[in-house]
């Protein structure tokens, strides 16, 4: 299974996104989502301070730090780092202060 296809969250909740089906008999044949997770990663990665993903304790941003600064390069960099450091190819990290807008071209090589 390639990187880029993962198991689903709901976006509003954060929990596991669930769709039992059941067969004739009541038996769950189908529960969990799987799809395209990019995005998903993405802003999983921008939310998550360093230390939360045990597993890869120096994988996180903590882009709630990001209020109230003015660095803008660094930020860039340290957003472009951390995709890298999950195995996308980071085309580009756009970074808008004044305007509060972040735009990331990513994706998972194939």
């Amino acid at each position: 299974m390639a990187k880029s296809t993962g198991i689903l969250l709901d976006p509003m909740t954060g929990d596991l996104l669930i769709s039992a089906q059941r067969d004739g008999t009541g038996l769950i044949v189908r529960g969990l989502e799987i799809g395209t997770a990019t995005f998903q990663n993405q802003a999983l990665i921008l939310q998550a301070s360093k230390g939360e993903f045990k597993e890869y304790p120096t994988l996180g941003v903590g882009i709630s730090d990001l209020l109230g600064d003015n660095e803008e390069t660094g930020w860039r960099r340290e957003i472009a780092l951390q995709l890298e450091t999950d195995g996308m190819k980071v085309k580009t990290v756009e970074l808008d202060l004044n305007n509060n807008k972040l735009t990331i071209d990513a994706e998972y090589d194939s």
